[in-house]
């Protein structure tokens, strides 16, 4: 009876923002739009401090806008490519796969799209790709928290029903007089939409699991770190926290046994970044390119010697014991 009363987390839901006659826009849509702005800009804030490269990069905003508008198109290929591949008995016929306003993608997707998309850049100018996805990381992390919104606001991603402190309860459903409507039961009905039952709230656990993310990332930021670390610990924190979620998911299980594609993909992407660093070590190689308070790199100095308004002894000295070798021809 308590855990039942305690499940009263509840709003109503908006499918669709009218905007004259049959013109309308999706909540879902603008909040994702915004949160790639604001993961786009957190990015380019951190790369700016970091770099993309072990060498001296100049003009880091025109590096970021190219790689962003890339990622923008790869994010949308890469999330309906994932959808269609998961749930491919939803399709008639490959010309129903481009049919992309009739909803279906793949939050996932659209991460290893982005991703591939902006590999060959990286390479063809010679970046460091770890030092990039570390910029990436956080922005990735806040575009999720802010792009979850919008799943927050139509209703989408639900489960079945339960008596846990987070469960969801829908109020009603603007423009839809008849909502909530009697709860299906399990099953693929209940992905989206407004039903008289406390049901898991997926998007709502993946929102909140995006904060916590961004958090851990922004607190780690008060150290030093390898190249790659915070890409890792993205990976691996909210991979984590997806396959956990995941199970109170009734629309896209059962793809390999009880997993949903958003499972297994979690799973690939941890054992995938854990096994990089078993690997490649990174954590071996010094300086780190993330270097708080200073962001001192060897690579950044002006021809001159100098930076950050100091002497070039005290500089020295002070890079002398942070780790840092001394510039070449330097004694």
């Amino acid at each position: 009876m308590v855990a039942a009363t305690l499940a009263a987390v509840q709003w109503p839901i908006l499918e669709r923002i009218p905007l004259g006659g049959d013109l309308a826009v999706s909540p879902h849509g603008i909040a994702i739009a915004v949160g790639f702005l604001a993961g786009a800009q957190l990015m380019l804030h951190k790369a700016q401090l970091r770099g993309v490269a072990r060498r001296r990069v100049r003009g880091i905003d025109v590096v970021v806008q190219s790689l962003m508008t890339r990622a923008a198109f790869g994010a949308i290929v890469g999330a309906r490519f994932f959808y269609v591949v998961t749930h491919l008995d939803r399709f008639s016929g490959p010309l129903d796969w481009l049919q992309v306003w009739e909803g279906g993608l793949s939050l996932l997707g659209g991460i290893t799209g982005a991703v591939l998309a902006g590999v060959p850049y990286v390479r063809r100018h010679g970046f460091s790709l770890p030092l990039v996805l570390d910029s990436v990381a956080p922005g990735l992390a806040l575009g999720i928290f802010i792009g979850r919104i919008g799943d927050l606001v139509i209703g989408e991603h639900l489960g079945g029903e339960t008596t846990f402190v987070l469960g969801w309860r829908c109020t009603g459903a603007f423009r839809d007089p008849a909502a909530p409507h009697p709860f299906p039961g399990a099953g693929p009905d209940t992905a989206q939409g407004c039903f008289d039952a406390v049901l898991h709230q997926t998007a709502l656990y993946d929102f909140l699991a995006a904060g916590v993310v961004l958090a851990v990332l922004l607190l780690a930021e008060r150290r030093p770190r390898f190249d790659g670390f915070f890409l890792v610990t993205f990976a691996v924190v909210y991979g984590a926290g997806r396959f956990v979620t995941d199970f109170a998911r009734d629309a896209d299980r059962d793809l390999l046994g009880p997993l949903t594609g958003s499972q297994l993909a979690a799973v690939g992407a941890v054992c995938a970044a854990l096994l990089w660093v078993a690997l490649r070590r990174p954590d071996r190689r010094r300086p780190y390119a993330w270097s708080p308070p200073h962001f001192d790199h060897p690579w950044d100095c002006d021809p001159d010697g100098e930076d950050n308004g100091e002497d070039p002894e005290s500089r020295a000295a002070r890079r002398g014991a942070e780790g840092y070798p001394a510039p070449d021809g330097a004694t």
